[in-house]
């Protein structure tokens, strides 16, 4: 009888590899052999004061007309568009790393959040989303009476 060694760490590897292989996958070529990503989403950053929630959108590249800002039952969406620039005679790309397409971003706002107020604004790249808290939600000092 012949007794071998298991090295639990072997199948982690080899686990790693079988995913990283899968995720590689995620890029696609088109017909125009260019290599694109389907799924492009501005990463954002969510923040609140005792006034506000923000909301920071990283999309650079963009125009105000390419956003699209819709509040639907406490749903906040952002949709959107990165165009990409059309080919020009005598450029010859040799790596395309950058993402094109159009994005949806849903973010359910919490109760205290006034939908009726919200403000943005777009600058160097970045969206900013500015949602005001319902009265009632923010933080009030109370006085104290001498008797």
């Amino acid at each position: 009888m012949l007794l071998t060694k298991w090295d639990p760490f072997e199948q982690l590897t080899s686990l790693q590899s079988d995913i990283d292989r899968l995720f590689q996958g995620k890029l696609v070529q088109n017909q125009k052999r260019d290599w694109v990503n389907p799924d492009w989403l501005p990463a954002v950053d969510i923040h609140e004061d005792k006034e506000n929630f923000y909301f920071d959108f990283e999309a650079p590249g963009l125009d105000k007309k390419d956003f699209n800002i819709s509040i639907n039952d406490r749903v906040l969406t952002i949709k959107g568009e990165r165009k990409r620039e059309e080919k020009k005679e005598g450029k010859n790309y040799f790596r395309l790393e950058r993402s094109y397409g159009q994005f949806t971003r849903s973010f359910e706002l919490p109760e205290t959040a006034n939908t009726a107020k919200i403000d943005a604004e777009y600058k160097d790249g970045i969206l900013k989303l500015k949602l005001s808290k319902k009265e009632e939600a923010k933080p009030r000092q109370i006085e104290v009476k001498v008797t």
